[in-house]
Parts: structure tokens; sequence; C-alpha cells
């Protein structure tokens, strides 16, 4: 057994928890009253009972190191654990355990020895946290960081970011004392010509005086030569109620700061440059409202300053607009709202100007007005310039009220502004009726449609608009009136406004649908006389061919046919005419499409082919001559064919060669000879019409005839 006793006399007053286990079970043979007080329960309830027993929460490999200590005898240490309940989980406890020997020599227990070290750890964790919390701020600020030690600043550490500023390694700075500060850091006041010296810099200050310093500028010339102005802060490091153990710089690069200032400023110069040149006067006036500054009002009106101060200046003002004046002010004081008045102010040669006057309020840090600050800008041509706009509308207005015409008016964008009487009498729609669809709410249905771009497209580019349109009036009928708009611009070219006009032209409709009835009856008597010759031509060609037929003499045969060619060219070319849209031009494919229609009629098995662009035509003059030569060109070809073997092949072509029109006619594969109707009449019929028409004929031997004419009459 161990000497209990032994260890009762050094452990039962220990401020240590102190506890002794016996044997292989770990039997708990003494405990003094400083465990007692750790575990929380009486010794009766712990005492010869086995560890595992009384604290079941001891984990496995707090009951091996006790174990391991009996087995071997060597002593162990544990750090900072904390203790298993019921024991306050959140005290940390140093434990020793040793081996206690018997009378025989041999281990017979084990001595536990715990100190609490909760204060101390946490006092440790705090330390590390600072030191942590130093770290970081050394490591990420981005501003200069410098520590140094009393009582001769003896520099301990610099942040990597002061080294940049400085353009200096660590090595070169680091464990210098304040007296060799200004020749290293190469610091000069803040004019950045006078050096500093050594008990004068901010860390000097707060280690040697424990002085605060606050947002001081210096000048920091770096190893380049280039000079940055500095923002520094100092403060000193003491033990709580002690001396002073050292201390801390920060600073920051201004430049840009310094940069901004100056731009500040210069916008602070033009800001009050531009108040003045645009103000006739600017003011301050008290919460109140009296008039604290009057030198530029007074310089304004010619108003005295002692008559100016308090609410006297009230008395510059015109008399008609006095009130109101004061009404405005006087309710912007109390909301605080800008307050903005146009009103007539005195001049000091003795008239009346207009002037637009604003004020707003300037507030403390806690919100209260603290004055009102003030202009006075002249508008007085802007005035007479709004007058001179109001005249000019209302002699418009007169002027609209006095025309015969519907005239009204819309804003830039076509919005109905004005309708004349003249409109509502014939229209009978006010501004309410035609608030959506402007002055197209007059308009026939089938109107709208086709002038709704054109309108759009006149308020999109600003130019004029003229257009015939059908208006409903009172009694249910639509007259026909035109329609016009024009563009009102500004000063600077601007649609201010659209005015237009419509005008009755129902009457000049009336005789235009008149005109063109007539012509239309017209068209339809030349149709019909034009169809009447074709069918009498046709009828003397059928007579000669009948003729022709009961003839036995070769030749006089041969005339009646080639009459009888001519009269049917006549008759299809009045034919093709028919056909014309507008019964002045001849389409030629429809003339050889014709041509070649009555060339078969005459000479059954013929393959007459034609070949035209669609939109090709000539003049009706000309047309008819045209189809005589090319009849007599095609009967030419058709003579000389031989009788036996297939029918003959003849091609009809029209074309056009530089701007001209050329007609060809060709007999299949061998264009037509030059021989046949030369000499004889149907050639002399031909070189007349050519002549007639202006064409130039061309019959060479070997090659197409081809007749050549322009498409304008000459």
């Amino acid at each position: 057994m161990p000497d209990i006793d032994c260890i009762r006399g050094f452990a039962q007053g220990s401020p240590m928890a102190v506890l002794v286990l016996q044997g292989p079970s770990q039997r708990i043979r003494y405990l003094n009253p400083a465990f007692l007080a750790v575990a929380g329960r009486p010794e009766t309830a712990l005492l010869d009972r086995p560890l595992a027993e009384a604290f079941p929460a001891l984990t496995a490999a707090q009951r091996s190191a006790l174990e391991r200590v009996r087995l071997t005898g060597e002593p162990c240490r544990a750090a900072a654990i904390p203790l298993p309940a019921p024991a306050d989980p959140t005290r940390l406890w140093d434990v020793e355990l040793s081996a206690v020997q018997g009378s025989n020599g041999q281990v017979a227990g084990v001595l536990a020895l715990l100190r609490d070290v909760t204060a101390e750890r946490s006092t440790l964790r705090e330390a590390e946290a600072a030191r942590a919390t130093l770290d970081a701020l050394f490591r990420h600020i981005p501003e200069g960081l410098i520590l140094a030690e009393a009582p001769d600043v003896r520099l301990t550490r610099v942040s990597e970011h002061a080294l940049q500023l400085v353009d200096r390694a660590a090595e070169e700075v680091l464990d210098q004392v304040a007296a060799l500060h200004p020749d290293t850091w190469q610091v000069f006041r803040a004019d950045g010509v006078t050096p500093a010296r050594p008990e004068e810099l901010p860390l000097t200050r707060a280690v040697q005086r424990g002085e605060t310093v606050q947002h001081e500028t210096w000048v920091l010339r770096r190893r380049d030569g280039r000079p940055v102005p500095i923002l520094c802060s100092a403060g000193p490091i003491r033990e709580e109620g002690g001396p002073v153990l050292g201390g801390i710089l920060c600073f920051r690069d201004i430049t840009d700061l310094q940069v901004a200032e100056a731009a500040l400023a210069v916008q602070e110069a033009r800001y009050r440059g531009l108040v003045e040149a645009g103000a006739l006067a600017v003011w301050i006036t008290s919460p109140e409202g009296e008039l604290l500054d009057s030198a530029s009002w007074s310089a304004l009106t010619g108003q005295a300053e002692a008559a100016a101060s308090g609410l006297g200046w009230l008395e510059a003002i015109h008399p008609r607009d006095r009130a109101m004046v004061r009404d405005r002010w006087m309710a912007a004081m109390a909301s605080g709202e800008p307050y903005e008045v146009e009103y007539r102010l005195q001049t000091p040669a003795g008239g009346w100007r207009w002037t637009a006057a604003r004020a707003v309020p300037r507030r403390d840090a806690r919100g209260r007005i603290a004055e009102w600050i003030g202009t006075n800008t002249d508008i007085e041509a802007r005035k007479q310039a709004e007058q001179g706009l109001r005249a000019s509308e209302d002699r418009f207005r007169t002027l609209a009220e006095a025309m015969p015409h519907l005239v009204w008016q819309t804003d830039a964008a076509g919005a109905p502004e004005y309708l004349n009487q003249r409109w509502l009498a014939v229209t009978g729609l006010d501004l309410a009726a035609v608030a959506e669809r402007g002055w197209m709410a007059a308009l026939h249905p089938e109107d709208v449609a086709g002038l709704r771009a054109g309108w759009e497209e006149a308020v999109a580019t600003g130019g004029e608009y003229d257009a015939d349109a059908r208006i409903h009036t009172v009694g249910g009928a639509y007259r026909w009136h035109r329609v016009k708009t024009a563009p009102v611009r500004d000063a600077f070219g601007h649609v201010r406004h659209w005015v237009g006009t419509c005008t009755d032209v129902e009457e000049r409709h009336q005789a235009e649908d008149a005109l063109r009835e007539a012509l239309a009856a017209q068209e339809r008597l030349v149709r019909e006389a034009d169809h009447r010759i074709k069918n009498s031509l046709q009828l003397v060609a059928a007579l000669l061919r009948l003729q022709s037929g009961r003839v036995p003499e070769p030749a006089a045969r041969e005339a009646l046919e080639a009459a009888t060619l001519r009269v049917q060219a006549v008759a299809e070319a009045h034919r093709a005419l028919q056909m014309s849209p507008d019964l002045r031009s001849v389409r030629l494919t429809d003339m050889l499409r014709e041509l070649a229609a009555g060339a078969t009629v005459q000479h059954p098995g013929a393959d007459i082919r034609i070949e035209a662009p669609e939109g090709l035509a000539l003049d009706a003059e000309r047309a008819i001559p045209l189809a005589l030569i090319l009849s007599e060109l095609v009967a030419d070809v058709l003579r000389q064919e031989p009788s036996d073997g297939p029918g003959p092949q003849v091609r009809l072509e029209a074309r056009l060669e530089a701007g001209r029109l050329a007609v060809s006619v060709t007999d299949g594969a061998t264009p037509a000879a030059t021989g046949g109707t030369a000499g004889r009449l149907g050639e002399t019929v031909i070189r007349a019409l050519a002549r007639q028409i202006g064409a130039e004929l061309v019959r060479e031997a070997g090659r197409p005839a081809v007749l050549r004419l322009g498409l304008e009459g000459g």
C-alpha cells in the first residue's frame, strides 16, 4: 500500500487537484478537497470505488495511460485536457501521472496531479489571436505599417506594403533607431522641401512622448527620387496602466487624394464662376428667410442694403407679383423644398425686368436647415419671346377662324391641339373626338389606309404633306378636300407643331370624274370603230381572195393575191391595235402573232414562228405601215419556196439593238433573198413605207432582211 498519510500531508491544502489510485482496478484511495471541488461530488461517493465506475465517461486512452504508468513506473503528462462530466467541460487541466511505490518497493498505485490552466490557456489564445490579427494586417492591409520598440524607437517590423511605398528592402530599415529614420526613409515636411528631424516624426513622438498622432501629411522621397505624399497616424503601445513599450505607425499614399482634392477645388472654382456668370445675383438667407448677404442683391436692384435686410427685399419686387412671391417663399421655408418662382424685379434705373429665382436649403449634420442659398437669373428676353409667341398665336387663330378652309394644328408628334370653327361646322368633330386618330378621324375609311403612311413619314422627317381625301360632313355625305400640312419650326430648326388646311375640291373631282367617263366612252367608240374597220378590211380581203381564184391570167391573179395580203396585213395590224390597253401603241408580240396567223391562211402548211420581248411596243402611227412592210417580206419569202417538199419556214423576230427597234425576217436556215419583189410593186411599197416611218431596211445576199427604226416617232 502507498503511504496515504504522507500524500495527504502535502495534498490536503494544495490548490492542485490530487488523486491516488491503487491496483489493477485503479481503485480510488485518496482525493484532496480541490479534486472533490472539481468533481462536484462528496468523498463518500467516490472513495474506494474503481475509477471506471466512479467516472464512466473516461476515455479508453486516459485509462490506458493510467495503466501504463502503473505497469512501467514511468511518469506521463497531458496538457490542457478537459475532465469528463460531471466536471466543467470548459475548464482545461494539465495532468501529471506518476507511480507510487508500496512498502515492498513495488509500484502500488498512481498519483495524479491536476493543475487548472483555463485562464492561462485563454490568455495564450488571446495572445495568439492578437498575433494572428497583427500578422494578417501586416500581410494584407493596403497601407504601410511599422512597429517600433521603446525607448530608442527601434524598428522591429515593417509591412510589405510599407516597403513597396518607400522602395526599400526589409534589411535596410529593420533594427534601426529613431536617429537614423530620416536618413533611411528620406522624410520631408508637407512642403516636400524641409527635411524632417527625428524627434518630430509621428512614430518617435508616439514612442518617446506617448502622443497619439492622427492624419498628419508628410512627404516621402523614394529611392528613384519621386516624392510621395503620405498621410500618417501613430500611437503608443503600453502595458495596461504601465509604461510605453513601443509604438505603431500607419501611413498611406495620398497622391490620388491630393489630385482629387485639386480637381475638386478647380470644379468648385468653376462652379462659383458659373453661378456668377449665369446669375444676376447670388444671395443667402437665414432659415427664417431673412436676407443675410445683400451686396449682389443691392447691386442688382438698387435697393439699399439696410432696406433689403430681413424681409425688406420683398419691396424690390413688382407690386403685382409681391404677394405671390411671399406665399411661395413661406411655403418653401415651411416644407424645406427648393424654392422656384418667376417675377418682375426693379432695376437701379427704375424699370422692371423678369427674373427667375431659385433657392435650395443647406442642412447641417443633423439635417436641420442652416441657411438658404439662392440666385436670380435674367429671363427678360425669354419672357418677351413668349409674349411675342402668344401674340403670333393669337394672330394665327384669328386668321384661321376667318379662312373658308378647315384649319387644324397638332403638336410635333401629330397630336391635335386646335380646330377652327369651320372644321367643327363641317365635320361636327371637336378635339375630344379626334384625340385618338387626329385629323384622319374625319376621313372616309377607304382613304385612311392609303394616307396614313404618308402623314407618318411627314411627321418623322419634317417634310410637307399634300393629298386629296374624302371628309365626312355633318349631313352624312363625303366631300373631297385637298389636305395640305406644313411644319412650324423654332429658332433651332426643330418642329414645334404642324398646321394643316383642308380645301373643298368636290367640284374639281366631279369634273374629273365626268372627264374620265367621257374619255372612257370615247375609247369605247374608238375600239368599236377599229373593230368595224378590221372587219371591213377582212371582208375586202376575203372578196379579193375570192376574185383572185376566178381570174385565169397569172399576172392578174398574182396582183390580186398581193392586194389581198396588203389588205389582210392592215386588218391584222388593226386587230393588234384593238388588243392594246391604250389604243395609242401596239404590242409587237400581238402584231407579229396576227401577221403569222394571216400568212398561214394564205399559205396553208407554212411554219411561221415569232420572237419578241413581251414589253416591246410601237406607236400605232408606225405600227400599221410596219405591218405592211413585214407582210410584203413574209410574202416574198413564201413565194420563193418550192411547191414540193415540207411547208416553208419563216421566222419573224423583233428585238432591241442599241436603243432602236430591229425587226428581221428569215426563211428558216436560208435568209430572205434580195430578189423576189425587187423591181416590182412590192419593193416600191416597202421602200415607200420604210421612208414614211423613218426606218432603215437592210437586205443583203445570204443575210436576213432587217428593218431598224427608233422606238419614239420622229
